[in-house]
C-alpha cells in the first residue's frame, strides 16, 4: 500500500500553532491508515527545539518525519522569499526521488511558495494532491503593500490561480474565503472543502477571574497581525484601569518595545505551558488583523485562545472571516477601529458576568461541535483516495 505525506513548513519540534495543528491532523490520519510520513522544515521560529530536533529527527508519535535543514527564520522580505524557495526545491528535489511511494500529498499554504509544489505533485507527478489554503498570497501582500512590484505581483497570482485549479481539493477555514475563491479566482465550488481549524493542546483547566480588566496577546507580532495599531488605539480610548499584556515574537516585535507603559507590557515569547499559566487569570484574549485584511487571512491563534477558556476580543475589519466567526458563534466582542464610540457599550458588557459567563458557554459547543480534532481529522480523512 501506497503513503500518504504530510508537508509542511513547521512541525515539531518547532511548536508554532500552525505545525502543532497539522501534527494533530497527520496523526489522526496515521491511526488510522498507518502509512503517514511528514516532509517539514527544520525549527525555524523556535530556535530552542533545535537541540531535540538534533536528538529525534526522525520521528513523531509513530510517524516518521524527513527534516529539510533550513537556517533561523529571516524577517526581511526578499532574504525570507529566497528562503522559501530554497525549502521548496529541495522538497520538490525528495518528492520527486520517492515519487513511487506516495499516493497522497496534503501540501499546506504557508510559505506561499508552497503552490510550486502543488503544481509539481499534481500536474507533473499526478499525486492526489490536497491544498490547505491557510492564508492567500498575493492578496495579503498587496493589501499591506508588499508586493514587489505590479507585473511579479500579477505573475505570482497566475501561478497561484494554476495551482488553486491543478490540485484535487483545496481546504480553507471559512466560507468567505471560498465564496472569494469561486468569485475572484474562478474555483469550482465542489473543489473547495471548508474546514475550521482547533487547538493542538488539551484543554485547559484553569478558570479565568471575570472580574479582571486585563487583555493579552500571544504569537506572532508581523505586519499582518498590525499590533501597533491596536496598541494605539487601547491608550486612547481603553479606560487607565485596563491593562493589555504581549506574549510574542516576530517582525515588528521590537518596535512594539517601544510602546511599554505602566498598562502596556511587551514580553518575550513563552511556550505555550508558560503562557497559560502567567495568563491563568486574564479573562480575554486579542485577536488582531490589519484592517485592509478580510477573507485573505486567519489568524491561526484564535482556536487555541478558545481552548484556554479565553474570552475573544477581535480588533479587524468588521468584514473580516474572524469577526464573522466570532459575531455567529457569540465567542466574544469585535471592537472596530473606525467606530471607537461603539468601544463603551462594549466596556460594559465585558464587564457584565453573566454575558461572560454566556460566551464561555458558548466556547464549549463551538470546541465540541465544530472546532473540535476528531471532526476535522474525519473531514480530512474524507479527502483521501480511496485505493488507500
Amino acid at each position: 500500500m501506497k503513503k500518504t505525506l504530510f508537508h509542511s513548513l513547521t512541525f515539531p519540534p518547532d511548536t508554532i500553532s500552525t505545525g502543532m495543528i497539522v501534527s494533530e491532523i497527520a496523526t489522526g490520519l496515521n491511526s488510522k491508515f498507518e502509512n503517514v510520513e511528514v516532509l517539514a522544515s527544520s525549527p525555524q521560529y523556535n530556535i530552542k527545539s533545535f537541540e531535540e530536533f538534533k536528538k529525534n529527527n526522525t520521528n513523531y508519535k509513530n510517524i516518521k518525519v524527513h527534516y529539510i535543514e533550513s537556517n533561523k527564520r529571516k524577517f526581511t522580505n526578499s532574504a525570507r522569499f529566497f528562503q522559501w524557495l530554497i525549502f521548496n526545491l529541495n522538497s520538490i528535489k525528495f518528492i520527486y526521488k520517492h515519487r513511487k511511494e506516495y499516493e497522497n500529498i496534503f501540501i499546506f499554504s504557508y510559505p506561499p511558495t508552497m503552490n510550486l509544489v502543488c503544481i509539481f505533485t499534481s500536474k507533473i507527478l499526478k499525486i492526489n494532491t490536497i491544498y490547505s489554503l491557510w492564508e492567500l498570497y498575493p492578496e495579503i501582500a498587496e493589501k499591506l503593500k508588499e508586493q514587489p512590484n505590479f507585473v511579479l505581483s500579477s505573475f505570482f497570482k497566475l501561478i497561484d490561480n494554476f495551482c488553486l485549479k491543478s490540485v484535487n481539493k483545496i481546504v480553507v477555514n471559512s466560507d468567505l474565503l471560498k465564496n472569494y475563491l469561486i468569485k475572484n479566482r474562478n474555483i469550482v465550488e465542489n473543489k473547495i472543502e471548508v474546514i475550521h481549524h482547533f487547538s493542538p493542546y488539551k484543554k485547559s483547566n484553569y478558570t479565568s477571574n471575570l472580574e479582571l480588566k486585563k487583555i493579552f496577546y500571544a504569537g506572532n507580532t508581523g505586519k499582518p497581525q498590525n499590533l501597533n495599531s491596536f496598541i494605539k488605539f487601547f491608550n486612547k480610548n481603553f479606560p487607565k484601569d485596563w491593562e493589555f499584556q504581549l506574549y510574542g515574537a516576530g517582525q515588528e516585535f521590537n518596535n512594539l518595545m517601544n510602546y511599554s507603559n505602566k498598562n502596556i507590557f511587551i514580553n518575550e515569547y513563552l511556550s505555550r505551558d508558560e503562557l497559560e499559566f502567567v495568563t491563568k487569570d486574564i479573562p480575554f484574549a486579542l485577536v488582531s488583523l490589519d484592517y485592509e485584511i478580510t477573507v485573505e487571512g486567519f489568524p491561526g491563534k484564535t482556536f487555541d485562545y478558545l481552548n484556554m477558556n479565553k474570552i475573544l476580543i477581535n480588533f479587524s475589519n468588521p468584514n473580516s472571516a474572524v469577526s464573522e466567526l466570532i459575531k455567529n458563534n457569540r465567542l466574544g466582542f469585535n471592537i472596530d477601529l473606525n467606530n471607537p464610540k461603539e468601544l463603551l457599550l462594549t466596556l460594559e458588557q465585558m464587564q457584565n458576568t453573566k454575558k461572560l459567563n454566556e460566551i464561555l458557554d458558548n466556547i464549549n459547543k463551538f470546541q465540541e461541535l465544530v472546532s473540535n480534532k476528531d471532526i476535522v481529522n474525519k473531514k480530512y480523512i474524507s479527502l483521501i483516495s480511496t485505493s488507500s
